[in-house]
């Protein structure tokens, strides 16, 4: 993994603040989490990175040095490493004392990142992947069969909508959850709620964030195209990612081999435009 995908690289001071309301509702949503369960890992790395795109300095300041005594006592040394360079740029008297003592912890360590397995062709990936990412998809709609969200005749109906990339080898998104949405919205607001329960993976509002293409580095872009996963942000050696589908192990081992992440839910609209404005438009078209 390379070094620039380990570190947090806050706004810059001089760049215009964009309020966005759908940022800020999401954030009130996050901060009711909070009241709840103040030693949430995921909902403190959230509100960081939200508070930071807000302009909300001290609440920021205040989030970052929770969520770093929450590693601290974790001992996640990896991901305290990641925070150094935001705790040592604060003017937040909390956070510098809290420099030295994970400067302390945080000592040079070996390299024990493992190499990467060689890569695939283009034409292989595409092939494999589709498949696979159909498997997962019915996966996902087996779990929500089996809570009994949806029932077998419509697990069975979402299940054969699932197709793979044309014979031209163009990719699009294959989504239970984007079929789900499309064919009964109410329905589809229920899975979400259960997999966001079960998966430990709250909704998050994409729409807000505009991903720089760096952080697209490193994974397959085949993987993120048909699986419908977008890395949105990033939190010291951290990246938050959205996803469609929480169920599927393998997407997740495939992001973890990159680099720590925390995952979400998203808007299946949302992350097919993302993946299009980072991909372009071959990305999209849907998963019916």
């Amino acid at each position: 993994m390379s070094e620039d995908s380990t570190t947090y690289s806050p706004a810059k001071e001089d760049a215009p603040v964009k309020f966005d309301a759908r940022l800020a509702e999401g954030v009130a949503y996050f901060e009711q989490m909070l009241e709840i369960m103040p030693d949430d890992r995921t909902t403190l790395e959230f509100l960081v990175v939200a508070y930071d795109m807000l302009g909300q300095h001290e609440k920021g300041q205040k989030s970052l040095v929770s969520l770093a005594e929450l590693l601290v006592k974790e001992h996640d040394i990896e991901a305290l490493r990641g925070l150094l360079p935001r705790l040592e740029a604060s003017d937040y008297s909390p956070a510098k004392a809290l420099f030295l003592k994970v400067s302390t912890l945080t000592a040079p360590a070996p390299d024990l990142t493992p190499e990467r397995p060689k890569e695939l062709t283009e034409s292989e990936k595409t092939a494999l992947a589709a498949q696979e990412a159909i498997k997962s998809e019915r996966v996902l709609l087996n779990v929500l069969r089996d809570a009994g969200i949806i029932s077998a005749a419509d697990c069975e109906l979402f299940s054969g909508h699932l197709v793979a990339p044309n014979a031209g080898g163009r990719l699009f998104l294959i989504s239970a959850l984007h079929i789900l949405k499309n064919e009964n919205e109410t329905l589809y607001e229920k899975c979400v709620e259960h997999l966001a329960d079960r998966f430990g993976t709250p909704p998050i509002p994409l729409a807000a964030f505009e991903p720089p293409a760096q952080y697209f580095k490193g994974y397959s872009a085949t993987m993120l195209r048909l699986r419908g996963a977008v890395p949105f942000a990033r939190l010291g050696s951290i990246t938050l990612v959205a996803m469609l589908n929480p169920a599927d192990a393998e997407l997740k081992a495939a992001l973890e081999a990159v680099g720590p992440c925390r995952l979400y839910l998203a808007d299946p609209a949302a992350v097919e435009a993302a993946l299009d404005r980072a991909f372009g438009s071959s990305s999209g078209g849907g998963s019916a």
